[in-house]
């Protein structure tokens, strides 16, 4: 199967485990009122997405490597297909905790799966390009999630935007058995070693000390960016989402697609950290704090392209750490770990901060968590440009 096509259904993959985040928003009115749940209890059925990644990312990705990737890919599209069976036929709160948390499980294997796979094409431009594009999977899932749960909750029910959701799963799994998976560039190693390898790597720590920062303030970015466009602009929750949703597909493949044209041509990735980083920190503050509908559109755009070129960098710098021995698998988990646990940290920070200074604090929070990340990159560092 030539590469194009199986970027294409890692790709694919990558996006439909990320739907499972974005899925969540819409139906929980119907969530709400259909197993009277309190806003924590929802909370912990949106947040249940991402136990296993905070708790168990890289030793899961020390497994997928030492199991082999296609086992990766196969039984998180399984298990990912069995957690939303159990979510969309749940008729009591607890099975609603045990479908997301098996969700969680299936999530994590395929966002340490499938860009490992990435990884180990042939071709290093190929592998840029591929790594760059598959940063945009958040953002992209996420919202194309939203947009289809929000059809399916208005045209049929809850329970039937889940299934919709997750059907890509079923489609693209079967596919993975036709694509030969890449030769490992280093030996199978023991749990221990493989988790202690990441932990030790320098270059690693630093790469997935800036995506956290990233991650934990992009995420909470999102979390109370449509109440604030609200407020600010005098706008309804609809037209906000839409605003979002489209200038974040559409920005991050621009900024994802741009970095990892650079990354091809020689552009050292921390260089792109260190540019695109303040980007998102001034465009957030100023998003934050627009009450001009222009000027806020423009600074959305501009935070959604600083958005993808960061993630595709921070993802397409891993296949050179991985070169000095380590297993690209593991650290995508680490990754994946580091970024899971600011998840959790930075909305609840920008949420008391919003409390007490209202988006003013919010605009702070954020870009402080983005200058942290280009604090972190901005320490000297060995790694390479990514080029041939």
């Amino acid at each position: 199967m030539p590469p194009i096509f199986a970027i294409f259904i890692l790709y694919g993959l990558g996006l439909t485990a990320s739907m499972q985040v974005g899925l969540i928003g819409p139906i929980a009115p119907d969530l709400r009122a259909g197993f009277g749940l309190s806003q924590a209890e929802f909370g912990l059925v949106a947040s249940l997405i991402t136990a296993a990644g905070a708790l168990t990312a890289i030793p899961t990705g020390v497994w997928a490597a030492r199991a082999g990737l296609r086992k990766s890919l196969v039984l998180g599209g399984g298990l990912m297909i069995v957690g939303a069976t159990i979510f969309a036929t749940a008729d009591i709160a607890v099975m609603l905790y045990v479908g997301r948390l098996v969700t969680s499980i299936g999530y994590l294997l395929i966002v340490v799966g499938a860009p490992s796979w990435m990884a180990g094409f042939e071709n290093p431009k190929l592998v840029a390009m591929a790594m760059s594009i598959w940063g945009t999977f958040v953002p992209v899932g996420i919202a194309l999630g939203n947009w289809i749960s929000a059809a399916m909750a208005v045209w049929l029910d809850w329970r039937m935007a889940v299934v919709a959701c997750t059907v890509p799963v079923a489609i693209l799994v079967p596919l993975v058995f036709a694509m030969t998976p890449p030769i490992p560039s280093t030996t199978r190693k023991s749990m221990l070693i493989g988790v202690m390898g990441v932990l030790k790597s320098r270059a690693a720590l630093k790469v997935s000390l800036t995506f956290s920062a990233f991650g934990g303030a992009t995420s909470a970015a999102l979390a109370f960016m449509p109440a604030m466009l609200v407020d600010n602009l005098h706008i309804g929750i609809a037209p906000a989402a839409g605003i979002i949703g489209g200038s974040a597909i559409i920005g991050n493949i621009i900024g994802s697609v741009g970095a990892g044209t650079a990354l091809g041509r020689g552009i050292v990735g921390r260089t792109i950290l260190m540019v695109f980083l303040p980007i998102m920190a001034v465009s957030i503050a100023a998003l934050f704090l627009s009450t001009n509908f222009a000027l806020s559109i423009a600074v959305l755009i501009t935070f959604n392209i600083s958005q993808g070129a960061v993630a595709g960098t921070c993802f397409a710098l891993l296949p050179g750490i991985a070169k000095g021995g380590l297993s690209m698998p593991a650290l995508q988990g680490m990754l994946a770990q580091f970024a899971e646990i600011f998840v959790v940290i930075v909305p609840p920070i920008t949420g008391v901060m919003i409390d007490y200074n209202g988006w003013f604090g919010a605009a702070c929070v954020l870009a402080g968590f983005y200058m942290v990340g280009f604090l972190v990159s901005a320490g000297k560092s060995k790694d390479k440009p990514l080029a041939p």
